[in-house]
């Protein structure tokens, strides 16, 4: 099925705070406001929200530069407004950024990706819904660029505009199918729950490198010297305000470890050794070897704490075994997700609270009562084991 493709006549650079505030009456009356962001994830350590991009269903559009306007009051007022819709592809990450960096509080949202996961959708993305419903191929060429570099030109402007281009229609095709498949309740369910969405604090977990590919297959001493020098590169990358993999990747600190350099010399041989890491932090690196042999073995990772609220007992646990294997089973039933039957968070909190009749299924958060309604009658006998 492919609609026909809305006008698109066109959208403002906000860079001045005039501008922003003529903004203001037109984003007040609107029906629906599209929104994205642009961040620089790729170029900084420490990631901010470097534009936003807004269409409503009239066709006005901005792509707001909050590096050069501030406050971004009108859009706070604007989000946090109940009587228009805030259309997002993928609102986890902008709504959350959002909130981080400016403070912003989102009623009444629309996600368009958690829509197409909901109905069974193959391809999620929005390049793909929008040549999917309009026959239109969204450019991919600045998906690496550092937003935060100004002055941006006007083809790095377009490419953020159409990004929210056909959000609003696009919502429109989203809501009909959801409606026809009768899931507008689930639809809302999840929508609610990102528009609350808070930001997670950014904290360095020094046994990260167990991530790093190979790093099991080193000894302790290769292991010790590789969490030391991870510890050195974070360092760094907060210094400098640079992403990790742009300070020294995975790759050469893997090789590093494996080396085991007992000189700076030895830090400048291995490959992928940038001139930066030679000259500053080579010394740290051998630093970190010694250290190594001194200890014969990385520090064992301490057990997070047990969250009582979340601590599941061997009971709950074969309930939520049975829960899965239902799910599985009714989704090939009613050619329905997964997701759509019952999201994963969810289904946690239903086998460890054990509801005992319907009312209190739906209380559970992610359930609701159309759930309840419809699945009750088959989740609550497994419950009882």
């Amino acid at each position: 099925m492919t609609s026909e493709a809305p006008r698109l006549p066109g959208f403002r650079y906000v860079d001045r705070d005039l501008d922003l505030a003529d903004s203001a009456p037109r984003l007040e009356t609107a029906r629906a406001i599209a929104v994205d962001t642009e961040a620089d994830s790729m170029h900084s350590f420490f990631e901010k929200v470097c534009l936003v991009q807004l269409a409503t269903e009239t066709g006005d559009a901005w792509v707001v530069d909050p590096l050069a306007v501030r406050p971004l009051d009108p859009l706070g007022r604007a989000f946090a407004d109940d009587r228009s819709v805030k259309v997002f592809h993928g609102a986890d990450f902008d709504v959350m950024s959002l909130r981080r960096d400016f403070g912003f509080s989102f009623r009444n949202v629309f996600d368009t990706m958690v829509a197409s996961q909901l109905l069974g959708d193959e391809k999620l993305s929005l390049r793909d819904l929008v040549e999917r419903f309009f026959g239109v191929v969204l450019e991919k060429a600045y998906t690496h660029c550092d937003w935060g570099r100004r002055p941006l030109d006007e083809r790095q402007l377009e490419y953020c505009y159409l990004d929210v281009a056909y959000l609003v229609p696009l919502m429109e095709i989203q809501r009909s199918r959801l409606e026809e498949a009768d899931l507008l309740e689930e639809a809302a369910i999840e929508f609610d729950r990102l528009a609350k969405r808070e930001p997670q604090q950014r904290e360095f977990d020094p046994f990260d490198w167990t991530r790093i590919k190979g790093s099991r297959d080193l000894s302790p001493v290769q292991q010790a010297a590789l969490h030391g020098m991870f510890a050195v590169r974070e360092q760094h990358a907060r210094r400098l305000d640079r992403p990790l993999f742009k300070v020294i990747g995975s790759e050469p600190l893997l090789r590093l470890a494996q080396k085991l350099p007992e000189t700076t010399d030895d830090v400048r041989a291995v490959k992928g050794v940038s001139a930066y890491v030679a000259g500053r932090m080579a010394k740290e690196f051998v630093a970190a070897v010694e250290h190594a042999r001194r200890v014969g073995a990385p520090p064992p990772r301490p057990r997070p704490p047990l969250d009582p609220e979340r601590r599941m007992d061997i009971h709950a646990q074969h309930r939520l075994g049975a829960l899965k294997e239902w799910r599985n089973q009714a989704s090939q039933r009613s050619r329905r997700t997964t997701f759509a039957i019952l999201p994963n968070y969810a289904m946690f909190e239903v086998a460890r609270l054990r509801p005992a009749d319907e009312e209190s299924l739906a209380a559970i958060p992610g359930v609701g009562r159309k759930r309840a309604a419809e699945w009750g009658g088959e989740i609550l006998p497994l419950l009882k084991k």
